[in-house]
């Protein structure tokens, strides 16, 4: 069954014929297969696409116990392990430490130039993101 969890028959995404839910081969088979085969994908199968929802979710800022609750993950490290950061997430994680290096470089710069302030250079905190809760190293 395609649906909502917990959704009565309205909430069904793909509803099939007499009120009853698409069978999930039937919908793989005609419906998401052949897409795939015509973006070049003719082997797709539901654990490529459960990685793909999982990256896309995370992608999107979807908070981790939504992304394990949808995809049956029971705990967060399987969860980690479908989710894959992107190239626009990769970038984004480099030019944080870009930034933070940048700081730390004109801090370093300004001491040398007679500045009293002692440079805080690389410091770590341990923060929480309201949109993923894990800890981030800033």
């Amino acid at each position: 069954m395609i649906c909502v969890p917990d959704a009565d028959p309205k909430g069904w995404r793909f509803p099939g014929k007499r009120g009853r839910p698409i069978h999930v081969g039937w919908f793989m088979r005609n419906v998401i297969k052949p897409i795939a085969a015509k973006l070049g994908f003719p082997e797709i199968h539901w654990h490529a696409l459960k990685h793909w929802n999982n990256s896309a979710m995370l992608k999107t800022g979807v908070d981790p116990a939504v992304r394990m609750k949808r995809v049956g993950h029971a705990n967060i490290r399987t969860n980690l392990i479908y989710s894959h950061a992107d190239l626009a997430l990769q970038r984004s994680a480099s030019d944080a430490v870009w930034q933070r290096w940048q700081a730390a470089k004109q801090e370093l710069e300004k001491q040398k130039a007679g500045s009293q302030t002692p440079p805080s250079l690389l410091t770590v905190t341990l923060s929480v993101t309201p949109n993923q809760g894990l800890p981030v190293i800033y």
